[in-house]
């Protein structure tokens, strides 16, 4: 090769009887738009091997090397893995058209997932609009719910009358409407969290303040269809209540996680009991001033 130049445009001359064109790795990578680090690696992985090296080492292509490097270029924008590409290019008879059409299912359910989590996170950045500073560990908690939802539907369905669990999820609720709730009541949750961070007791009159505002919340959602269920249901119910909160027969954790810590259950749960008594009293004080 001792008898090759490089002219000002990167290709390399050849006095020898060769009408081919020949590049050099920089004119080759600029004429192809990729990089000199990009066609290395691709050397170095054996799915483009240069045409030839000169007396210095130095790789050079032909303009046959176009043609595989735009294959393996077009082959990475459809998303196929550098192992995929090596494959195909080694096996001229395997049926492209069936790969291609294996690789639009592929690019399909990848771009479901995409429109999914896009979704989950604008639905999460709309809920904490105001809410103030969330730890992490709830926010996850969060993300977590609406991830899930519609498997965690079918497995209340099982377990809850289905009016009750159509309540849970506000189903038939004007999105704007359940917006709203959600964004109350995840404000009322990080207010609480945070008042458990604090330090703060549970007969802390702001505490309760927020945790009877959460248990209003929560009736708002599904006391309207507590209301329609027949006695029946209602039983099922009780028993469908008994049998979660049994300590032996816990919900899916991979469904239902919790994302408090143990110190934020034993606080949420502690306040949501006392602002219950609370509300039993109220009850009874209004019942015996109507007699």
């Amino acid at each position: 090769m001792s008898d090759q130049h490089e002219n000002a445009n990167g290709k390399i001359g050849n006095e020898m009887a060769d009408d081919r064109r020949t590049y050099t790795i920089g004119a080759f990578a600029r004429m192809t738009g990729t990089t000199e680090r990009t066609l290395r690696f691709y050397d170095r992985k054996g799915l483009l091997k240069p045409s030839g090296r000169n007396a210095q080492g130095h790789r050079f292509y032909q303009e046959g090397d176009l043609l595989r490097l735009q294959q393996i270029l077009t082959m990475k924008y459809l998303d196929f893995s550098l192992d995929e590409i090596a494959e195909h290019l080694s096996d001229r008879n395997r049926d492209m058209t069936a790969t291609l059409n294996l690789q639009r299912e592929l690019l399909s359910q990848k771009r479901d997932q995409l429109d999914k989590a896009i979704g989950t996170l604008d639905r999460m950045r709309m809920l904490l609009e105001g809410a103030g500073e969330i730890d992490s560990s709830l926010l996850l908690f969060f993300i977590h719910n609406i991830q899930n939802e519609e498997a965690q539907k079918r497995y209340l369905a099982e377990r809850l009358p289905a009016p009750v669990v159509g309540a849970i999820f506000m189903e038939g609720m004007p999105e704007a409407e359940r917006l709203e709730l959600e964004k109350r009541m995840t404000a009322v949750l990080v207010e609480l969290t945070g008042y458990c961070r604090e330090g703060r007791s549970t007969d802390d009159e702001v505490v309760l303040r927020s945790g009877l505002q959460l248990v209003k919340l929560l009736s708002e959602v599904i006391g309207q269809a507590m209301e329609h269920l027949s006695e029946e249901q209602k039983n099922e119910m009780e028993r469908a209540m008994s049998e979660i909160g049994n300590p032996e027969a816990e919900l899916d954790p991979a469904l239902f996680y919790s994302g408090f810590s143990k110190e934020e259950e034993l606080f949420l749960a502690a306040v949501m009991e006392k602002v219950g008594v609370m509300e039993e009293d109220w009850l009874k004080g209004v019942s015996q001033d109507e007699r």
